[in-house]
């Protein structure tokens, strides 16, 4: 198995959705729980082997500095172009070089005694030959379809825990009916070739540069990124909306 050991934290968005909390604390520090957001991605990562984070920031954000100040194994990469995940992801190539690597969302935090499986299980499929991605997936209800990126794969291959399915397709938040969807669960582990695919794709209607569409054009291109379910007895939380950081703070509670 090649060795992957960086991770990339994007974490400098405005944090709309959650205002006005976000007007007086960076998304990523909101509590969950007894810890900062933040503190439980940064955790998970650490337990599936990851040595060195890259988190990256607004200039302003003293607090998060602070915070992991005496955390050797983070490095704060500064953005305040707000240019969404895929720009954010792009910053970090210098520290990436020409690593796979990880990339997990600040917002989306995993509970559950397997959730460092998640990552291990990621980085093993990356590994097998010709595969220059893999993600976590898992199912979500039909009204969650349009707030997600939504996989697809051929119908005659089984979905089961621990296995993993050859995707041949994904759609950020998708507007059409589509049967028992799965989404993505901000869970990556990329070949270094996602940057020079992140730099060719335009960007969205708010001018932001998502991952989703990079992702999608591997798999035009006949790059194969496979797909695997969180492991039975991890759940994924959103802390990116009031209702859904609600439903967070119960469980983390």
């Amino acid at each position: 198995m090649s060795k992957v050991t960086k991770a990339i934290i994007p974490a400098a968005g405005k944090g709309e959705r959650m205002q006005p909390l976000t007007n007086y604390l960076s998304k990523a520090m909101i509590p969950l729980g007894e810890k900062p957001v933040l503190e439980y991605i940064v955790e998970e990562l650490k337990s599936a082997g990851i040595t060195d984070v890259a988190v990256i920031i607004n200039s302003d954000d003293e607090m998060i500095i602070e915070y992991f100040k005496n955390n050797n194994s983070i490095h704060f990469i500064y953005d305040d172009t707000f240019s969404g995940p895929g720009g954010a992801i792009l910053n970090a190539e210098p520290f990436i070089k020409q690593d796979s690597f990880v990339v997990a969302f600040s917002d989306t935090p995993l509970k559950g005694i397997l959730k460092s499986r998640v990552v291990k299980n990621l980085i093993s499929l990356k590994s097998q030959p010709n595969v220059f991605g893999a993600l976590a997936i898992y199912p979500i209800d039909q009204e969650e379809v349009s707030k997600r990126g939504v996989v697809t794969w051929c119908e005659d291959q089984k979905i089961r825990n621990d296995k993993h399915v050859v995707l041949s397709d994904i759609i950020e938040k998708p507007t059409e009916y589509i049967e028992h969807p799965w989404a993505s669960a901000c869970r990556y582990v990329f070949d270094a070739d996602i940057f020079n695919v992140l730099k060719k794709i335009p960007k969205d209607d708010n001018g932001e540069l998502q991952l989703t569409p990079a992702i999608r054009q591997w798999l035009q291109d006949g790059k194969q990124v496979l797909g695997t379910p969180l492991p039975k007895g991890v759940n994924r939380y959103d802390t990116g909306n009031f209702k859904d950081y609600f439903e967070a703070q119960r469980a983390f509670m």
